[in-house]
């Protein structure tokens, strides 16, 4: 069947549920993938954790090797220190770098793309079910677009993740060089150091939940406009942590040729809008869904009535 008798047929099948209506609203309200997110977050957990262990067994050496300096008082011992301090950072990676291999963060992110894409169609198969009555071919949903995009998500964001440690370690190595120079103590570095670990630790957490909400959203899009789908609702989630900009967006229309642009509230200057445009979820750290609204005219799905 061509896509023009596809959509015909398809739009003959459900125009029953219009009942005369121009659109109709999605009778689903889908849900963001915490779990998958969650996932994510333990897997940069735990891999960051790996790097944690590895500076926390070499960091004695350079306590050892600062302490004996400022014992001995030598002329050249800050050379024979900075030395020090650039080998044992060496190791240092070369030891993070061995549990990586057997870590297998691409294999972990691989994984949870696929999750993601089960997800998204199985909130998708729901949205079509309950509000038009008839059931996807989810084959078609591994095809070469979305096929790409999750390819596409694997690699962008094993590059991520994998670029974190050696901006933690470079930074580490100058606040302990830096440290030397200004004579702080042992306990003062060991306090910048899980402060800077902390901050690195947390920007991989940010990673982890703003990029599962950017997969979920791309799928999400492609979806509805694969089905001749132009608008949706903007539905929040409705909690404490909806940021106030997209608590007014929830139950809005937009377009997805269209994009609302973001904003946020100041006591001195009101709204201040941001230039950025964005569908739901691609904000930072959004867990807001678009839910569609089918247009009979335009719709053309894969169902299992295709011939």
């Amino acid at each position: 069947m061509n896509n023009v008798a596809r959509a015909h047929a398809v739009q003959t099948a459900v125009k029953r549920k219009f009942y005369g209506n121009r659109t109709l609203h999605s009778k689903v309200v889908t849900h963001f993938p915490v779990s998958i997110s969650d996932e994510y977050e333990r897997t940069v957990q735990a891999y960051m954790g790996m790097l944690n262990q590895v500076l926390r067994s070499h960091l004695p050496t350079i306590r050892r090797a600062i302490a004996a300096e400022q014992s001995e008082m030598r002329q050249d011992s800050v050379s024979d220190v900075l030395a020090l301090i650039g080998r044992v950072f060496i190791d240092i990676n070369t030891g993070f770098s061995r549990r990586a291999r057997h870590f297998g963060l691409e294999r972990r992110i691989e994984r949870l793309a696929a999750m993601s894409r089960r997800h998204s169609v199985r909130e998708w198969k729901r949205v079509v079910h309950r509000t038009l009555g008839i059931n996807i071919v989810e084959g078609y949903y591994a095809g070469e677009f979305y096929r790409h995009a999750l390819e596409q998500w694997t690699v962008n964001n094993a590059g991520l993740i994998k670029s974190l440690p050696d901006q933690t370690l470079t930074r580490m190595q100058n606040i302990i060089q830096n440290g030397y120079f200004e004579g702080k103590s042992n306990a003062e570095m060991g306090r910048l150091i899980q402060d800077a670990y902390g901050v690195d630790r947390n920007r991989a957490l940010f990673i982890a939940r703003d990029q599962t909400a950017k997969l979920n959203s791309d799928l999400t899009k492609q979806q509805q406009e694969d089905a001749g789908v132009e608008e949706y609702v903007w539905d929040s989630s409705g909690d404490s942590r909806v940021r106030e900009c997209h608590a007014y967006l929830n139950g809005k229309t937009f377009r997805w040729d269209d994009p609302p642009e973001m904003w946020y509230m100041t006591k001195r200057r009101g709204r201040v809008y941001t230039g950025r445009r964005c569908h739901p979820g691609e904000d930072y750290q959004c867990r807001c869904v678009a839910l569609p609204k089918f247009r009979l005219e335009t719709l053309n799905l894969p169902w299992e009535g295709d011939t």
